[in-house]
This record gives C-alpha cells, sequence and structure tokens, in this order.
C-alpha cells in the first residue's frame, strides 16, 4: 500500500486529473503562442505561480535536500520546456507531439540506469500498449525527416523522463506544496534568466528571436490563459502530482501521463471543433488499457 495507507486509486485518480489538466494546455498554448512572445508568456505563467505558492506554503514543514532537489527538478523544467517551445517553431506539432510522448518508454530506462530499478511484468505490458497507443493517436502524418525543431523536443522527452523519475524518488521526502513552490520558484527564474540574456538579440534574424519580441497581448483571453497556465496547469497540477508521485512508481506514473493525447483531442474537439476519428479513439483504448494492466497489481508502491 502506498503511505499513509492511501488507496493505490486515489492516486493514480489525481494524476488522470493532473494529465487531464495538461491536455488543454497544447491547445491554450496553441491559441495564445500565436501573437505573443513565448518566454516572455513563460516568465508570467511560472512567475504567478510561485507568488501563489509561496502563500499556499506557510507554516508548511522545510526539510533536508528541499532546496537542492527542488533546484534541480525547476532549472530541468525550464530548460525542458523552452526547449519544446523553441523546438515547435522549427517542426510540426503532430511530430512535437509524438516525440514528448518517448518520455513514457524514457522513464523506466531512466529508472533503472540510475537506480538500477527493474518495472515489472505488468509495468513492461502496460508501457508497450501506453506507448502503441500513443503512436496511434500522435504518430506525424506529414513526417518529413528530422530537423532541428526535432532534436530539441528530444531533448524535452528525456528530460521529462529524468523528471518523473527523480519526482517519483524524492517526492516522499517533502511537503508536497512546499516541494513544489520550490520547483517552479527555480523554474520561473531559470525561464527569466534566458529571456533577459536574449534581450540585446530580440528582433534579429530567425523565428523564434521574431516571436519573443512580439509586445504582450492586453486582451481578456490573454489574461485568462495566464491565469489558466498559472493556477490550474501550475499550482494545481504540480502539488497534485508531486503528491500523487509519492505513491506509485516513476514507470506506473509515466503510463497514466500517456493519457494526455487523448485529452487534448477531446479538448480540441471540444473548443475548435477538431473531431476524433476511428485511430484517435483505438489510440486512447490501448492507452487505458496500458493504464489498466499496469495497475493489476494491486500490492504495488
Amino acid at each position: 500500500m502506498p503511505a499513509g495507507g492511501r488507496s493505490p486509486w486515489g492516486a493514480d485518480l489525481a494524476l488522470v486529473g493532473v494529465t487531464a489538466i495538461w491536455g488543454t494546455t497544447f491547445v491554450v498554448n496553441r491559441l495564445v503562442l500565436e501573437d505573443s512572445p513565448p518566454l516572455l508568456f513563460l516568465v508570467l505563467r511560472f512567475g504567478l505561480a510561485a507568488l501563489v505558492l509561496a502563500a499556499l506554503t506557510r507554516g508548511r514543514p522545510t526539510t533536508p535536500g528541499l532546496v537542492r532537489h527542488g533546484a534541480l527538478l525547476g532549472v530541468l523544467l525550464a530548460v525542458s520546456i523552452g526547449c519544446q517551445i523553441t523546438g515547435q517553431l522549427f517542426t510540426t506539432a503532430s511530430k512535437a507531439a509524438f516525440i514528448t510522448g518517448l518520455s513514457v518508454p524514457l522513464t523506466p530506462v531512466v529508472s533503472f540506469l540510475v537506480a538500477r530499478k527493474v518495472p515489472t511484468r505488468e509495468n513492461l505490458a502496460g508501457i508497450l500498449l501506453a506507448t502503441g497507443g500513443f503512436a496511434v493517436l500522435a504518430w506525424p502524418r506529414d513526417a518529413s525527416g528530422v530537423s532541428p525543431g526535432d532534436l530539441l523536443v528530444l531533448v524535452t522527452a528525456v528530460i521529462y523522463a529524468w523528471l518523473i523519475f527523480f519526482l517519483g524518488e524524492t517526492s516522499p521526502l517533502h511537503d508536497a506544496r512546499r516541494y513544489a513552490f520550490v520547483q517552479i520558484s527555480f523554474a520561473a527564474a531559470g525561464v527569466l534568466a534566458g529571456r533577459l540574456l536574449l534581450t540585446p538579440f530580440l528582433g534579429g534574424e530567425g523565428a523564434f528571436l521574431a516571436a519573443e519580441a512580439r509586445a504582450l497581448p492586453r486582451t481578456g483571453g490573454f489574461l485568462l490563459a495566464v491565469l489558466w497556465m498559472a493556477l490550474m496547469a501550475t499550482v494545481v497540477t504540480f502539488v497534485v502530482q508531486t503528491w500523487a508521485q509519492a505513491r506509485m512508481s516513476a514507470t506506473h506514473a509515466a503510463i497514466i501521463f500517456a493519457l494526455e493525447p487523448v485529452f487534448t483531442a477531446l479538448f480540441a474537439a471540444a473548443v475548435l471543433g477538431e473531431r476524433m476519428g476511428r485511430r484517435d479513439v483505438a489510440g486512447a483504448a490501448l492507452i487505458l488499457a496500458g493504464i489498466l494492466v499496469s495497475d493489476w497489481p494491486r500490492g504495488r508502491r
């Protein structure tokens, strides 16, 4: 049983909720980043989230290694998201989604290489099913060779896999809210540092510099996007993810995260009018089967 005697299904459902919120972010980012500076948008997102978490963590316990662990996760989070956003300027959305999803099979690889943790047979079966489902959902229909953007997004996938592993190892050691606060604070600082370093070059050649030179939109839609991404997609998701991963293996968490494109497709259908075809339904079914198979032995962590 997990720590504190809680049902494993509670942590599973909490992480499914996190993944559902993440599924909305692709559509939100797609709409917002058409006319706003990517890094400055991230500065606002993480900066506001850090302020909210600071208020929520008053009186919460500080544990040994909290700042060291949180700083490492936060800086790597900033690097990974920066690579992802930059990479998406030079590759297609479908390829970026598929490459990012490689974090699912990479997580048990990282767990084995770093901690010599061998996945259970159920976990391995779940990984195969979930990865297959992800491939069915997100395999790029317009693949045209490897681009620099693909390589940047691949860096994101590798870092994500390591982040899932490391959070699973360290989250039982720290209070969920305070740990999330430290992570997000360092992520905000990392993104802000990157933005400041780019300031002298804004407006120069290249799609990314041109995008970053844009002025911040002054619209209600942009404000709502910042609030959603900061409060729901950062504050809520990071606190809940930290809590949930203390109660399951990193490999099992990665399998649940494979649901993200399913929720993205559902949200895109609701907001953008995109239709889910047979391929989408088949991919979703495989991912759900992977989660159920991985969760079959009720005696896991």
